[in-house]
């Protein structure tokens, strides 16, 4: 298969995964609806292997569930799930920066690239662009501590799904995106002054607001 017939199935898997995630999440397929390949093959008009891709990122990000003879079925978002993701998240992080270390330059100017594509996402109202920039900045961190566990943890949670389901619920409590660029930003400073402790509590503090979009109302509780 040629790298451009590999990248338009991935970028298709990509597409159709995304759509699925939104609508889920909007309400439009209700915990308990069935997703068939074949139904949503021909509804975008593709083969069946990139259903089951986007099928199988979804199932590892909990939003569904496959088994044998019964097909793929939603199940919703788990909140609870999500935080505690997030919890992993924040001590992969946390102990990436302290190995990471003193901080190389190339490191600081590809934090300060992805930061910028946040900055001007956010002044365009784009949450894509917000979250793709926002991943690149996290993963280039935990990737520069040179714990190959750690990155492989970090890719395995599947965080193109749970950002966005992260950004959504932010959206619908009516949480602007411009305090986590802020904070984003102060996180630079203190890895560009080469301060490791005010570093690590900056990640905590970013990944702590991010997974309080998972807080229960107090009503509920």
């Amino acid at each position: 298969m040629s790298s451009n017939a590999v990248l338009k199935r991935v970028c298709t898997r990509d597409y159709i995964r995304d759509t699925l995630v939104s609508r889920i999440l909007d309400g439009t397929y209700p915990a308990g609806t069935q997703l068939k390949e074949l139904h949503l093959a021909r509804e975008f008009d593709v083969s069946q292997a990139p259903i089951r891709e986007a099928l199988r990122e979804l199932e590892g990000s909990g939003l569904v569930s496959s088994q044998r003879f019964r097909g793929t079925r939603v199940k919703g978002a788990d909140f609870a799930e999500m935080r505690e993701s997030y919890e992993l998240r924040m001590m992969l992080e946390m102990r990436s920066v302290s190995l990471a270390a003193p901080y190389e330059q190339q490191l600081l100017d590809d934090l300060g690239q992805y930061l910028r594509g946040m900055e001007v996402a956010v002044k365009a109202d784009d949450s894509e662009g917000y979250i793709d920039n926002a991943l690149r900045f996290h993963r280039r961190l935990v990737e520069s501590s040179g714990n190959r566990t750690f990155l492989g943890v970090w890719d395995s949670l599947l965080w193109d799904i749970r950002g966005r389901i992260a950004l959504r619920r932010l959206a619908e409590q009516g949480k602007s995106l411009k305090p986590l660029v802020a904070m984003h930003r102060a996180l630079l400073v203190r890895l560009r002054a080469q301060d490791v402790a005010g570093a690590t509590e900056r990640v905590k503090v970013l990944l702590e607001r991010v997974c309080s979009a998972f807080d229960e109302p107090a009503a509920a509780r």
